[in-house]
């Protein structure tokens, strides 16, 4: 095989591996939700578009070889590893949330237009009530994804015993 030859089996190959990848939506509902999807949501602010790429095949198992049935072990076996799977994409959307419910609770450290007031004499001013009630809204965010990955991070113990 030729070193072009190789090269366009590659990019095919690189090209069809990425037509399979998925797209996840975060989106904020007007009451302040963060919610995540895989089809756009009416009434929501779109927050972040997240492309999931899947996991490489396994290796095809040899045409000579009859299909195993699985045993008890094997099932066993198999749904340990389906839940700690599931357990571990968990532990990544909630370390993704807290990343970004952190990056928002930064941003929200300026104060925003109408949320600084003069004082007498001119000389200072003072944040709003609005102000303060929007950065704990930030701290709640964070701690609510925080206390979310704890939570994944348990499931997960909890599957590998």
């Amino acid at each position: 095989m030729t070193a072009i030859n190789g090269i366009v089996a590659l990019v095919l190959a690189a090209g069809a591996g990425l037509a399979a990848a998925e797209t996840v939506y975060k989106y904020e509902r007007p009451d302040g939700k963060v919610i995540y999807s895989d089809s756009p949501v009416k009434g929501a602010k779109l927050i972040g578009k997240f492309d999931l790429v899947p996991a490489p095949s396994s290796p095809a198992v040899r045409r000579s070889e009859p299909p195993r049935r699985p045993t008890g072990a094997d099932s066993a076996a198999d749904r340990r590893t389906m839940a700690l799977d599931a357990a571990d994409a968990r532990i990544k959307a909630a370390d993704l949330a807290l990343k970004d419910a952190t990056e928002r609770q930064q941003a929200a450290v300026e104060p925003l237009p109408g949320e600084r007031l003069g004082n007498a004499g001119g000389r200072n001013t003072r944040l709003t009530p609005e102000y303060f009630a929007r950065q704990r809204a930030a701290v709640a965010e964070v701690d609510a994804a925080r206390a979310d990955l704890d939570e994944a991070y348990r499931l997960r113990n909890e599957a590998r015993e």
